[in-house]
């Protein structure tokens, strides 16, 4: 069965899931809106026709392409192509819609991929129903983990009728020859990696670093490197230098995709205290790089990655929870920070962009063998809505 992909813009990791996808023998082709975004400070990787099929409508950012524009371009290309499967990545945008209808005028099989958490902001039940139509005629859903998979269950759709691990990250280029250095000095090296933006909720993390080095006399045994950019980059700096902190944070800028895995070669932990992560793709960054997670309950990898040896959860809103579990931090000898770094590594291996395309794979030839009318029967649908509205 061929497959047409609508997708907002070029990332990196959809990028390298798309030629895995290619290796694996799917026949398919990806209709981007754009080639990046202004969100987003990756370098833009080169999209070649020898990689996979594609078609794109803009050269530039996805905010330059008109609504209106997306649309048609959507349209006329799954018109040209007639793929028998539609993967749509999402349902924020017009062009996603204009995709599910195009499928359902054609009668052809959808596919939703989707990154939402319940979580994300505040669900009202009106709201909730434009989603709960455009499952209602979707056949199959693919989403990165359980939270994920969680919301498009008390969206409506069934479960069993929903594959995780979408999320992709690449084994070869994280996992490196080069020995892995842990802290045996007076200081923990702990890293955020992302962007400086109110939703990171990085003042939450320098306030519990505050308190941490008050409880420990001055010295919290811990050094915070923060590598990215954002609106906020200036507020925050000022805010460590109000906190007091301003001599154990230390801000590097932008941090490239090809300069990271050498920045977690000497990070003892990483942190990600967000308020709101779909996932959090820089925790399994760190951990394919033998490093333990901090992460809070409000990231969508926490459910998945979490757990016993490989790091620990929190709450973005508890900074006393927070400033204990940085107390714990520079007390763990390096050879069990080792032990943890090794167990994360083993887990974040398996999400690699071949077992994800083999996932994808498998999504698309179930379609095919199955010729079944759509996932969602009225009275399910119906059942859902009317339990939300109460």
């Amino acid at each position: 069965m061929r497959a047409a992909i609508i997708y907002p813009h070029l990332i990196h990791y959809a990028h390298i899931l798309f030629q895995a996808m290619k290796t694996s023998g799917l026949e398919f082709e990806v209709i981007y809106m754009a080639s990046g975004s202004t969100t987003r400070h990756e370098e833009k990787a080169k999209l070649s026709r020898d990689l996979y099929r594609y078609q794109l409508a803009h050269d530039g950012p996805y905010q330059a392409v008109a609504s209106n524009v997306r649309a048609r371009f959507s349209w006329k290309a799954l018109s040209r192509i007639r793929p028998e499967v539609v993967i749509i990545s999402g349902y924020q945008h017009l062009e996603c819609w204009v995709a599910w209808l195009w499928a359902l005028v054609h009668e052809r099989k959808i596919i939703l991929w989707c990154e939402s958490n319940e979580f994300d902001f505040p669900r009202y039940w009106i709201r909730e129903l434009p989603k709960r139509l455009f499952l209602s005629r979707c056949d199959r859903g693919h989403v990165y983990g359980a939270s994920n998979k969680a919301y498009l269950a008390k969206l409506g759709m069934a479960p069993e009728y929903i594959e995780s691990r979408r999320a992709v990250v690449d084994p070869k280029f994280f996992v490196t020859p080069e020995q892995k250095l842990y802290s045996t000095g007076a200081a923990k090296r702990l890293i955020y990696v992302g962007r400086l933006a109110a939703e990171k909720n990085l003042s939450t993390l320098f306030r519990a670093l505050a308190k941490t080095a008050q409880t420990r006399g001055g010295d919290p045994g811990l050094r915070l490197i923060i590598a990215g950019t954002g609106p906020l980059d200036l507020h925050l700096r000022h805010e460590c230098a109000q906190l007091g902190v301003d001599g154990i944070v230390e801000f590097l800028g932008y941090c490239p995709q090809k300069d990271l895995p050498s920045l977690f070669r000497t990070a003892d932990f990483c942190v990600l205290p967000s308020t709101r992560e779909p996932w959090g793709l820089v925790a399994l960054e760190a951990m394919l790089s033998r490093v333990p997670i901090l992460v809070s309950t409000r990231c969508g990898c926490a459910a998945d990655l979490v757990m016993p040896g490989t790091g620990w959860t929190f709450s973005p809103w508890d900074e006393d929870e927070l400033a204990r579990l940085l107390m714990q931090l520079p007390e763990i000898s390096a050879g069990e920070v080792a032990r943890m770094g090794s167990k994360a590594q083993s887990v974040a291996s398996s999400y690699s962009p071949e077992i994800a395309a083999g996932l994808v794979q498998r999504l698309v030839e179930d379609l095919a063998a199955n010729d079944s009318t759509h996932l969602l029967a009225a009275p399910q649908y119906e059942s859902a809505q009317q339990k939300d509205d109460g």
